[in-house]
C-alpha cells in the first residue's frame, strides 16, 4: 500500500509539471498576440498611408476616398484648426488629446507625450496603442491644432487661443 504522503509528493510534483507547461504555452501567446499587434498596427498605418496618398493625388477629401477605397472603417476627418472652431469639431479621442496638452500647457507643463496621451484616454498599455495616440497627435500636427515641439513632445499651436 503506498503512502499518503507519497500519493501527496506525486501529485503535487504532477501539478507542478502542469504549470510550468501552462507557463510556457502562456508566453508563445503573448508573443503571438504581440506579433498580432503590431501586424494590425502596421496594417492601419499603410491603409491610413495610402488613403493621405489618394487624397493628396485627387484632391478628394480623405473620408471620401477611404470609403471609395472599401476601407473596413473609413478615417473620421480632423479639420484644420481655423479661427472660431472649438473642440467639439474633433473626434472624441483627438479632442481629448487637445484637452490633456491644452491642460498641459495651462499647468505650465513641458508637453506631452504620446505615452500620456495613451493613458489618458484609457487605452490598453500597449506600443501599438502607444503609436495609436502619436499617430493622431501627429494628425492633429499636421491640421494646425498641436505642435511637435521636438520628437515626439507635443504643445498647442503658438498663437492659437484656446
Amino acid at each position: 500500500m503506498p503512502s499518503v504522503l507519497g500519493l501527496l509528493e506525486e501529485r503535487e510534483r504532477a501539478a507542478l509539471a502542469r504549470v510550468e507547461e501552462l507557463r510556457a504555452e502562456l508566453e508563445r501567446v503573448r508573443a503571438a498576440v504581440l506579433e498580432a499587434e503590431e501586424a494590425v498596427r502596421r496594417a492601419a498605418v499603410a491603409r491610413e498611408e495610402v488613403v493621405d496618398a489618394l487624397a493628396a493625388a485627387s484632391g478628394v477629401p480623405d473620408t471620401a476616398v477611404a470609403g471609395a477605397a472599401g476601407g473596413v472603417a473609413a478615417r473620421v476627418e480632423i479639420p484644420p484648426w481655423r479661427q472660431g472652431l472649438d473642440l467639439a469639431v474633433l473626434p472624441g479621442d483627438c479632442a481629448a488629446i487637445v484637452a490633456l496638452v491644452q491642460d498641459d500647457a495651462a499647468g505650465g507643463g513641458g508637453g506631452v507625450r504620446a505615452r500620456q496621451m495613451r493613458d489618458h484616454l484609457g487605452w490598453q498599455a500597449s506600443d501599438a496603442r502607444e503609436q495609436a495616440a502619436r499617430f493622431r497627435a501627429k494628425r492633429l500636427v499636421e491640421r494646425g491644432w498641436l505642435c511637435e515641439d521636438g520628437p515626439g513632445l507635443f504643445k498647442p499651436r503658438p498663437g492659437r487661443a484656446g
